[in-house]
């Protein structure tokens, strides 16, 4: 893996050019002193800004991201209660974020995953690979299938914690991807939400643990707190120096924000100037009428855009027609939309030119007249019957 390696230690290999402001009419991005970063639509997947969203960096512990999800997406009761083994518990180290889990101590998993997503305790994250895959190699096997399934194109896992390893390894894109599926889960929502969280005494422990969010953006009176950010991850390690991933919300529009390997603290700043850019620039765009609608609908583009300048593409698809919207030649967004029947206008009956429409004819009145002459005929040939007999008595 010497070619993972010098891609993800070189500098001179990683600079990157913010390749969205090099789009014709695209409003122009910040710039961010974050080795790469990406702002990603999550309904649509649009890109709204890229810098080098697609180079290999290490992610450290926004890993843990996927280990909650892959937690969530495979554990049917989150009050079942998982016993910390040696798995876990030898990560309990002074350089590592941990809780101080025990041998022996007995944890929900509900606990867990509030350990691990706003504590960052790196052992936890561990016994949670352990309880839910039998074993942590195959629960990072399971991390792997599950990028593989959301369309990561260059990740690759070693371990459920974002501990270092030059084979563990992402993209910024490929995080807005994995946190574009976890913000879809509403128990991940509600976790990551959450500023501050206790876990109660255990059979192991006499005093509560009391956890904060470590993402400042998420805590209400940070100086960095931002208004619509509902979920988030923080990350460093001496290789990936600090990582950050967040999604935040506004006017009906969701952004995920992914920036890695900063080295001066301003991984936060650079994310609020990323989002700040997206929610001025862009505008969530209807495309269709909603009740034809079954997926998609809405276009992601600057925001002097308007509808008739998005080029639509149809094809046919079973009862629906697919339909995919681009600007300025990069896609949009997209839509799943019904196939209408028209239905045929009732045609008025035709009825002929009124110069040339016949004249009703008297049936009624031509058959009372020829009665009345067959009758009179009948009464004639009567009284010559008559007359005739008369006649020839008189002759007898």
């Amino acid at each position: 893996m010497v070619l993972c390696v010098s891609l993800l230690s070189s500098p001179s290999v990683l600079a990157a050019a913010i390749t969205t402001n090099s789009i014709a009419g695209w409003p122009q991005g910040p710039e961010i002193v974050d080795e790469t970063g990406v702002l990603m639509e999550a309904e649509t997947g649009t890109i709204l800004y890229d810098k080098g969203m697609d180079q290999r960096m290490y992610p450290a512990s926004t890993t843990k991201i996927m280990t909650a999800l892959v937690v969530l997406e495979n554990t049917e009761d989150l009050q079942t209660k998982i016993t910390f083994t040696e798995t876990g518990t030898k990560e309990v180290t002074p350089d590592s974020a941990n809780i101080q889990a025990q041998l022996g101590e007995e944890l929900t998993v509900e606990q867990c995953l509030y350990a691990s997503l706003l504590a960052s305790a790196n052992e936890v994250s561990s016994q949670l690979a352990e309880f839910v895959g039998g074993t942590k190699e195959h629960f990072v096997e399971m991390m792997n299938l599950k990028a593989q399934e959301l369309g990561c194109s260059d990740t690759h896992f070693t371990n459920p914690n974002g501990l270092p390893d030059e084979n563990h390894y992402t993209t910024a894109h490929d995080l807005a991807l994995i946190m574009q599926a976890a913000i879809q889960n509403e128990t991940f929502r509600e976790i990551e939400s959450t500023q501050t969280y206790t876990i109660p005494a255990t059979n192991k422990t006499a005093t509560p643990r009391n956890l904060t969010n470590h993402h400042a953006m998420l805590v209400s009176g940070n100086p960095s707190y931002y208004e619509g950010a509902f979920a988030g991850k923080t990350g460093h390690t001496d290789a990936a120096k600090d990582t950050l991933v967040t999604a935040a919300e506004k006017n009906g529009m969701t952004l995920i924000c992914v920036v890695l390997k900063s080295d001066n603290g301003q991984v936060v700043a650079d994310t609020i100037n990323l989002f700040n850019y997206g929610f001025e620039q862009f505008q969530r765009l209807p495309m269709t009428e909603k009740d034809e609608t079954k997926s998609g609908g809405y276009a992601i583009v600057p925001k002097n855009i308007t509808k008739d300048q998005v080029q639509v593409q149809e094809n046919a698809d079973g009862e629906l027609i697919q339909q995919t919207y681009t600007w300025q030649n990069v896609q949009v967004g997209s839509a799943a939309v019904e196939k209408v029947t028209p239905t045929p206008t009732p045609q008025p009956e035709k009825k002929a030119p009124a110069d040339t429409q016949e004249e009703p004819k008297p049936y009624l009145a031509d058959s009372t007249l020829s009665l009345v002459i067959i009758g009179a005929l009948c009464l004639l040939i009567l009284i010559g019957l008559s007359a005739i007999v008369i006649k020839l008595k008189k002759k007898k």
